[in-house]
């Protein structure tokens, strides 16, 4: 445990760690404050994002508990590292850590769904399906448990103490399978959001020579807005899944050669949760800077043809209503 304590390299990580956690908390919250008041996204959109800012708030405040306590234990005055063992309470904020982070990296799978949904119900998308998108939501969560599950039924043997973090002396090759259906998740997901750029692309181009109505145009422009989002949102995810998943294999082929420390300090590394969601964050910024006149669907020439139904309807109901005074 001294060696622990006094390791530069872990004491290092966990400080650069920490300070990205609390750089994330009031990005996190803006972001959290611009869906909400967002009158661009459908409502099932904003959950799914809602739902993948709560869980990074989630995450982060959690690291910033375990880590700040790490670092108070490791800086702080003691003589024996008997001193500073972590307590097994507290150790079970790592179950939530690792919650938050599964739930996380299966957003952009979600949000693919219902895109989906969006796509190929345009005509009645934009005041519909509220309940898809609460379905969705459930899904999300029990995806992330069951992955979490997974995990967990591997642990045998002793539990580490010295430091907080899900590991076991068992099989670890078992606890593979997670990271393995985050990554297929993650290939499925990417040629599908091409495919769904594709389809709006072409629906936008159709709509220019047909008499579509405004709630199919409002969709398709809503549809292509959020996929550009969605697309940069799905690319990070991607590289931050895949070097997870390369630097996850890598541990459990040459962790145990290392000491004890080093376990620690890399397995924080390879969890930079903090760096994917900042990243993430100023991309995602900088596209909804962009003006929405590139998604735009220009109706200029059958604008009347809009004035002309709405008048026709008005002129039927005033008929339909006009008083008939009885004959005398």
């Amino acid at each position: 445990m001294a060696q622990v304590a006094t390791s530069s390299a872990l004491r290092l990580v966990l400080s650069i760690t920490t300070i990205l956690c609390f750089l994330c908390i009031p990005s996190c919250l803006y972001c959290l404050w611009r869906i909400q008041r967002s009158t661009k996204l459908h409502f099932n959109s904003k959950c799914i994002f809602i739902t993948h800012n709560i869980f990074i708030l989630i995450h982060m405040t959690v690291r910033i508990t375990l880590h700040g306590k790490d670092l108070l234990n490791y800086f702080g005055p003691w003589i024996s590292g008997c001193e500073i063992f972590p307590s097994r309470t507290r150790c079970e904020l790592r179950i939530i850590y690792k919650l938050s982070a599964y739930v996380v990296e299966v957003s952009p799978f979600i949000l693919t769904a219902e895109r989906f949904m969006a796509t190929f119900q345009a005509r009645h998308y934009e005041n519909r399906f509220k309940w898809f998108g609460l379905l969705l939501n459930v899904l999300h969560i029990c995806i992330a448990v069951l992955f979490l599950w997974l995990q967990s039924s591997g642990n045998f043997g002793e539990i580490i103490i010295y430091y907080c973090w899900l590991a076991s002396t068992g099989n670890r090759y078992y606890l593979n399978i997670p990271i393995f259906l985050v990554v297929i998740s993650q290939l499925v997901t990417i040629p599908a959001l091409l495919y769904l750029l594709k389809k709006n692309e072409r629906f936008r181009e159709t709509s220019l020579g047909k008499h579509a109505t405004l709630t199919q145009r409002y969709q398709i422009f809503e549809n292509l807005r959020t996929l550009n989002m969605f697309r940069i949102m799905s690319i990070i995810t991607w590289i931050y899944v895949t070097y997870n998943a390369a630097a996850t294999y890598i541990a459990n082929m040459y962790l145990k050669s290392m000491s004890m420390d080093r376990q620690f300090a890399y397995i924080e590394v390879v969890h930079c949760l903090p760096f994917y969601y900042l990243a993430l964050s100023f991309f995602i910024y900088r596209e909804d800077r962009k003006p929405r006149s590139q998604f735009v669907i220009k109706v200029t020439n059958y604008e009347p043809n809009y004035f002309n139904d709405l008048q026709r309807f008005f002129d039927d109901a005033f008929v339909k209503i006009k008083p008939t005074h009885p004959k005398h």
